[in-house]
């Protein structure tokens, strides 16, 4: 049901503002597939609940404040399409950015089986068919 899975992503999110990384077991499958777009630092694909951890990880390495806040969720079946806005601080210069993304994320029975995440904040939706 779409609405589960919005909330199995809602609960993601909101620990990761707790600074739960990678996030709660209960919510991630072991298998967990992490993609990087093209022209990301590391673009490809990462399987396993420690990869997954070991790519945020190296994420936030890069940064002394990294935060998230999710505009709005889409549903379609088991995926769930997320607009976040990110406010971060540089680690090394001190440099503060801050822009919109999105994420794609894959839920079946309660865990999440793949993130992907895009650099445009309609991406997303686009690689659900509900975006030109």
């Amino acid at each position: 049901m779409p609405q589960d899975s919005v909330r199995t992503v809602e609960r993601l999110y909101e620990a990761w503002a707790r600074g739960e990384s990678p996030g709660p077991p209960e919510l991630l499958d072991p298998d967990i597939e992490y993609v990087n777009p093209d022209g990301a630092i590391e673009p490809g694909t990462r399987r396993g609940l420690e990869a997954f951890g070991a790519a945020i990880d190296t994420l936030l390495e890069g940064w002394s404040r990294w935060e998230m806040e999710p505009e709005g969720y889409t549903a379609v079946a088991d995926r769930v399409a997320v607009v976040v806005r990110y406010r971060a601080t540089a680690r090394a210069s001190g440099m503060e950015v801050e822009g919109r993304e999105s994420a794609l994320l894959t839920v079946r029975n309660g865990r999440i089986v793949r993130y992907e995440w895009f650099h445009g904040p309609d991406d997303a939706l686009r690689a659900l068919g509900l975006a030109d």
